[in-house]
């Protein structure tokens, strides 16, 4: 089973899958994000809703990984691994969606601020 849209979202997933991994991100990479993010034509709250039900969901165990993935993921695993994770919603294992969101915004909040900079 596909998720819906998903040749759309691709893009999407593949760049906020960059706030997952175990470096500190530029402002080029901000940027980058950004521009994939407006080129796709999801709103910001779309955005935000893919980042907490999509692409968190399948890369949380790096943000928890003391030595966490850090070279860039391959595009074919993250885009399996997504799939699977929107079937699976691992996010329920916390009990509440938001109670879910706030754990990813403590993760992800302040670079996806840094990337709704370069939205406007």
């Amino acid at each position: 089973m596909n998720t819906p849209d998903q040749e759309r979202r691709w893009p999407v997933w593949v760049a906020l899958a960059d706030l997952y991994l175990d470096t500190e991100l530029q402002e080029q990479d901000f940027k980058r994000i950004a521009a994939v993010c407006a080129e796709s034509g999801f709103s910001w709250a779309e955005i935000r809703l893919i980042n907490y039900n999509e692409v968190a969901p399948a890369l949380w165990f790096n943000v928890q990984d003391i030595a966490g993935e850090w070279a860039g993921w391959n595009e074919q695993w993250l885009i399996t691994h997504i799939q699977h994770s929107y079937r699976t919603a691992p996010r329920k294992w916390l009990g509440s969606k938001r109670l879910w969101q706030k754990r990813v915004d403590l993760f992800t909040q302040k670079a996806l601020a840094r990337v709704a900079v370069y939205l406007r």
